[in-house]
């Protein structure tokens, strides 16, 4: 085994190890009979819909990307839907976040579309979830102060602040690297080897390719309203599940928890395991002083739900498509830049 494949190696069990770190505290530190109650007491017909919900968020991830995409080639939304919950479906049961390099390069495999435009469409989708996240959190602290508790509310109107200062800094990068894009590439492909040069010259293209909506003030407003949209259902997702614990939740909290929870999918473990369940409970025990058995109860179903159903999904899609995952775990090692000069 090569250096490179044991460093590898040592990562993914490092992001296992973390995931069971966490998840083993976050049991340990609840009453699990209390939390056993509060499970045995959720309303069911609530919490199908907010698994409908759910679901639909997928789908307008899917159609998204796939407006996207536009500039690059347009895609039929079987493929859009089907990679996205493959995708999905890889990180939840690959360490590392692996379906965020899989689904983009599973979609050029069905496709025929340029890798590295696949790739920087991810970057792009996260943009446009950072913005929408933060906006959305402003709203909330702003419209759910009352419900909010007011010890953390300072803390809460500064991070606002600061991560959409860095926010708007990162789009103005990208804008300004796609105004000057034919420069960047130049100045890009001056750092490799000169035979390298044409063909790491060509992937960057691509890459700004991927990025080229960013650009179109037209089709950034049209997947903006989309990504606005996404995130609010997120947040109705979260309202729902809270009526089906039967405790309410306006909406305003919901994306302010939403974004704490995105902060707890940063950490490095297969499908969030033990960092998302933390975020969901600090958001409902610190910020809505609900009570830890409930919160708890609240996060495992809550992780559930966004995980569960769509790995299902996304593995019957590898496997109706002939996919194993070893075969979709070697996707990511194929695409090189040099690929991108054909």
């Amino acid at each position: 085994m090569g250096g490179q494949a044991r460093r590898h190696l040592w990562k993914i069990v490092a992001s296992i190890a973390l995931a069971i770190v966490l998840f083993g505290v976050f049991l340990w530190t609840a009453p699990l009979a209390e939390v056993g109650k509060a499970l045995t007491q959720v309303k069911v017909g609530w919490l199908l819909a907010s698994l409908t919900v759910a679901l639909l968020t997928y789908a307008l991830r899917a159609l998204r990307w796939g407006l996207i995409l536009r500039p690059v080639g347009r895609v039929g939304t079987a493929n859009l839907l089907g990679c996205t919950a493959a995708g999905f479906a890889t990180s939840t049961v690959l360490p590392l976040r692996a379906g965020e390099v899989v689904r983009p390069l599973l979609l050029t495999a069905r496709t025929g579309l340029p890798a590295a435009a696949t790739l920087a469409s991810i970057l792009t989708e996260r943009l446009l979830d950072g913005a929408s996240v933060l906006l959305l959190f402003a709203f909330g602290v702003v419209s759910a102060r009352d419900g909010l508790n007011p010890k953390n509310l300072g803390l809460l109107r500064d991070t606002a602040m600061v991560t959409t200062a860095g926010l708007a800094a990162a789009v103005v990068l990208v804008w300004f690297l796609l105004r000057r894009r034919d420069a960047t590439v130049r100045r890009i492909a001056s750092w490799a080897p000169e035979r390298f040069r044409t063909r790491v010259a060509s992937f960057f293209q691509h890459v700004l390719d991927g990025l080229e909506v960013l650009r179109r003030p037209r089709r950034l407003a049209e997947i903006a309203l989309w990504s606005l949209g996404l995130w609010v259902a997120i947040g109705w997702q979260l309202v729902l599940l809270a009526h089906a614990f039967g405790f309410p939740m306006s909406f305003g909290e919901a994306f302010v928890v939403v974004a704490v929870s995105v902060i707890g999918l940063a950490v490095p473990a297969p499908a969030g395991v033990g960092g998302f369940h933390w975020a969901i409970r600090f958001g409902l025990t610190q910020l809505m002083s609900v009570g830890v058995p409930t919160a708890t109860a609240f996060a495992l179903v809550h992780h559930a739900i966004c995980f569960f159903p769509i790995t299902v999904l996304g593995l019957a899609y590898l496997g109706s498509v002939g996919l194993s995952l070893g075969r979709v775990r070697a996707l990511g090692a194929e695409t090189r830049p040099d690929a991108e000069a054909t």
